[in-house]
């Protein structure tokens, strides 16, 4: 337990002196105890019995993340044309996109793949389903194509969805 908490810690006081840059020792200091403070009570609010669903998420994140960067861009254009069209050409949709063989990492990263994608929004996250409001009829039917469910099912460990 405690080589765990010293372990994030540690990793945590790297990661703060790299976007920080601040070297006194006052600062480094400061640094070590937040972390440690950060640590502990991360793990105080761990699961007791951890599971490692998350493990294979960092293993195939590095293929997913590019993917989901350049699809955030390519909405983010989208939706800038269609605001600064004179004839706003939207037209707003709720839909339902199938989540049956996601686990519940998956879903929520899904859920939150598709907040996070402009021109869509999580409306509610039910047990096989989640409702999506989308900026256009074509985003909702892109999302109804599941690409971005493949690609997050690749993460959880299986590649082809049914």
């Amino acid at each position: 337990m405690l080589i765990r908490i010293l372990i994030a810690a540690s990793l945590l006081l790297i990661l703060w002196v790299l976007l920080s840059g601040h070297m006194t020792v006052l600062s480094l200091s400061l640094g070590a105890a937040s972390c440690l403070l950060v640590a502990w009570l991360f793990h105080r609010l761990a699961l007791p019995d951890p599971d490692f669903k998350t493990l294979y998420f960092s293993f195939n994140l590095p293929r997913f993340l590019p993917w989901f960067f350049l699809e955030v861009i390519r909405s983010n254009l989208d939706v800038s044309w269609r605001i600064l069209h004179p004839k706003l050409v939207i037209s707003p949709v709720k839909s339902t996109v199938s989540t049956k063989i996601l686990n519940d990492v998956a879903k929520t990263t899904y859920a939150n793949c598709i907040t996070l994608t402009p021109g869509t929004y999580t409306l509610n996250v039910d047990a096989d389903s989640i409702e999506v409001h989308s900026l256009t009829q074509g985003t909702a039917e892109k999302l109804q194509k599941g690409e971005m469910k493949e690609r997050i099912s690749a993460l959880q460990g299986r590649f082809k969805t049914p």
